[in-house]
């Protein structure tokens, strides 16, 4: 239950296009006649083709009108359709604008549009910038007197319905998810249409259908009634914590199937009914919108509860009448995108690829990775000297069988003369292939990055994808950023922090370029990670030097968990450190899944204990890595 609520969260768009275009009215003008649409900012009503409506208020932000997306729909007839990762289509006549939600990026056409504010979500209705879109369908925009005036000529194509694809058709579903219900003439597809979560609209824009399954809750059968009791209860408390007012709920058993629903009423006064169905080892919810819908038996009509009621947890492959949607999931393209709209980045994902809530990176289950960031150049700079900075840190930081420099090359991709660096590298396991992406403009740096195991066969193929579809909308950039740090490949690695422990009297210079996170340095443990390993210090109290380095060399020579890379100890040294008598010893791991070797230095002074530890994988443990450490262990100084 949980998971729907939560999908059908992040699919709010769709209920959200509905709220914003079903209020639609029959008000027409001839095919001679040009289409109008009258507004006022701050105003909520508006002229539509001559008849005075309601509308929801438009309102001004940084100087530009936003105004509900269902207006173009009401007054021109504008058409809408829903796809994947918050992004809608606006079609009219020939004219396609692409959109998503939070970005101003935009495509008219298939060529890139600039809208002038990006789409955004205000108490549950979806907003445009009216002006762009407006130009988007072909219409003209005046002011007059303070009241926005847009005309344009009827449609004489049709441009959304998608009738062709249904000859024939009578009845829709899923043969991989088991579920079918009749297929209504006045339906339009919205495309969020995988067989899990499968959404439409009627040709008028009155009523919307949703079928989503969650195939991750074993039922048996059609459920018992107090199965869908509990599912009941759980609609009903979803229901209201959403803010809805439910108006009917019951458990129904029939002979056609047995289901709950409830019957609800949101804030802006829409009634709904969503139906949960178990069967298949999924449960199954059919949400039915209705904007003329005014008393909870408007859903008992026939119309209404025919279509309902047709829902089946079952699917005939042997009706012609029937429409499956798993026959088209391959078709449809990967519909997967990453999509940085901060950044102004857009780039399609092969099939395998999950892109991140943080929609700067995707990666896929093979260990395959991609990423993209934004960096300011250092002044002067050239594509050239970035290069060379980034093959010069692969050198420095794995060994020389590590890493394979694969050669650069220039290319034109979204526009702009690009470089592409490719190399390969192993942490000691499995060989990577690495792309890399490198674009400098207007003082910025855009980094792609992609990573993918070396014997994976579609690499190239994957990555030809993602850079064909690469856009970059640049002043994007500029808009939403001032200066931004440099990147790590850049960075000046021969500056150091010093951090010191009043309570564990020491203090330490670290290169700043080895990351510290949260660390208290008046603790007992203290961490910095580096490339291919991590650097530590820790405290304790022990009586001599001689029990410290017994107790420590325990840890390694145990059995079971604790020796299960098959530790091989050196013999160690005594020596002298900070000042005082020391011992160090190796740790070397050659069964861990990267190889590494750890380095540790252990003194006492008084009753308290030091233990200094480096441990890094074999093949980042390079002649730079071994210089860092010892100027990190020279500048170690006791303070009391």
């Amino acid at each position: 239950m949980s998971k729907w609520l939560r999908i059908t969260a992040s699919s709010l768009l769709a209920i959200v296009l509905v709220l914003t275009t079903m209020y639609a009215t029959t008000g027409t003008a001839s095919a001679a006649a040009l289409l109008e649409l009258k507004i006022k900012k701050g105003s909520t009503s508006a002229t539509i083709n001559g008849q005075k409506q309601t509308i929801v208020k438009p309102y001004e932000s940084n100087g530009i009108t936003m105004v509900q997306l269902g207006l173009f729909t009401r007054a021109f007839k504008a058409q809408v359709k829903l796809q994947e990762n918050d992004s809608i289509k606006l079609m009219y006549g020939k004219r396609t604008l692409s959109m998503t939600i939070g970005s101003k990026k935009a495509y008219l056409n298939g060529s890139t549009f600039t809208l002038d504010a990006a789409p955004v979500m205000k108490s549950g209705i979806l907003m445009v910038p009216v002006r762009s879109v407006a130009k988007s369908i072909g219409a003209k925009f005046k002011v007059v007197s303070g009241q926005m005036i847009i005309t344009v000529a009827p449609a004489t194509t049709d441009s959304g319905t998608d009738k062709s694809t249904h000859v024939g058709k009578t009845k829709i579903g899923s043969s991989k998810y088991q579920w079918s219900i009749n297929y209504p003439s006045d339906l339009t597809n919205l495309g969020l249409q995988d067989g899990k979560n499968a959404a439409f609209m009627d040709n008028e824009a009155k009523y919307y259908l949703q079928i989503f399954v969650d195939p991750e809750i074993a039922m048996v059968g059609q459920g018992s009634e107090s199965d869908l009791q509990d599912l009941l209860d759980e609609l009903v408390s979803s229901a209201q914590d959403a803010g809805e007012m439910i108006v009917d709920q019951k458990v129904v058993n029939s002979s056609k199937g047995n289901y709950a629903y409830i019957t609800s009423k949101d804030s802006d006064g829409i009634l709904s009914q969503t139906r949960v169905y178990t069967g298949n080892g999924h449960v199954y919810y059919v949400m039915y919108a209705d904007s003329e819908a005014t008393s909870y038996k408007d859903f008992t009509k026939a119309k209404v509860t025919s279509l309902l009621n047709s829902f089946k947890t079952s699917f005939n492959s042997a009706d012609k009448a029937m429409e499956d949607l798993a026959s088209k999931e391959e078709d449809t393209g990967t519909g997967k995108t990453l999509e940085a709209s901060e950044y102004g980045v857009y780039m399609e994902l092969p099939a395998d690829f999950e892109a991140s809530e943080s929609s700067v990176d995707a990666s896929a289950k093979d260990g395959s990775y991609v990423a993209v960031n934004v960096y300011s150049a250092p002044a002067g700079s050239t594509l050239a000297e970035w290069l060379q900075k980034i093959q010069g840190w692969f050198a420095d930081n794995f060994n020389s069988d590590a890493y394979r420099n694969l050669g650069s090359e220039q290319k034109e991709i979204a526009g702009q003369t690009a470089t592409v660096n490719k190399l390969e590298y192993t942490f000691g396991d499995t060989w990577m292939t690495e792309y890399e992406v490198l674009f400098q403009k207007d003082g910025y740096r855009y980094y792609m990055e992609y990573s993918t195991p070396s014997d994976k066969a579609s690499k190239d193929a994957d990555f030809q994808v993602m850079i064909d579809s690469l856009e970059i909308d640049f002043p994007t950039l500029e808009e939403n950023f001032g200066s931004l740090p440099v990147d790590y490949y850049s960075q000046d690695r021969s500056k150091v922090a010093t951090h010191t422990s009043e309570a564990n009297h020491y203090s330490v210079q670290v290169p700043r370029h080895w990351t510290s996170t949260d660390n208290d340095y008046e603790s007992s443990y203290v961490y910095f990670s580096h490339t291919g390993g991590s650097f530590n210090i820790s405290t304790k109290t022990t009586s001599s030097l001689e029990k410290a380095v017994t107790q420590w060399k325990a840890t390694f020579e145990g059995s079971g968990d604790n020796n299960v890379y098959g530790v091989e100890l050196s013999e160690g040294t005594s020596t002298t450190f900070a000042g005082v008598p020391a011992y160090t010893f190796t740790a070397n791991y050659p069964d861990a899944t990267h190889p590494y070797t750890g380095t540790y230095t252990i003194f006492t002074k008084g009753k308290m204990t030091y233990i200094l530890g480096d441990e890094v994988n074999n093949t980042n443990n390079t002649p730079v890595h071994q210089a860092d450490l010892a100027k990190v262990l020279a500048s170690f100084q006791l303070t009391s």
